[in-house]
């Protein structure tokens, strides 16, 4: 996640927010924030209402932190959405450590924004 702040200037230019959906509960989102190293509105979704709403639960292993009662976490994936609140782009991930390179962010940017 924190490589996408590599495109900060490209999202400013392009008018593009940045929200990111994790299970954390909101204060662990203020307390970690700072970790993470992105200008972005960080939501909580600890019971995957918006997870389920994008069909992205892995429902292939529990990836949690022990002591987390989560069933299955979010597949990393990353959506380009625009105004009208149409999906015009997703990067889903096959794998939960891997994010979308910035580089394949910036190429679909310019595809549907440019």
């Amino acid at each position: 996640m924190r490589r996408l702040e590599e495109l900060r200037a490209e999202f400013d230019r392009r008018g593009v927010r940045v929200v990111t959906v994790s299970t954390d509960l909101p204060k662990e989102i203020r307390e970690e924030r700072h970790l993470h190293g992105l200008q972005a509105r960080m939501l909580s979704d600890p019971d995957l209402v918006v997870t389920d709403a994008f069909g992205l639960r892995n429902q292939a292993f529990h990836t949690a932190p022990p002591g987390d009662d989560t069933e299955a976490l979010p597949v990393p994936t990353t959506l380009l959405v625009d105004s009208n609140g149409k999906v015009l782009w997703i990067d889903m991930s096959e794998d939960y450590q891997r994010r979308s390179d910035p580089q394949v962010v910036l190429e679909a940017m310019r595809a549907h924004f440019d």
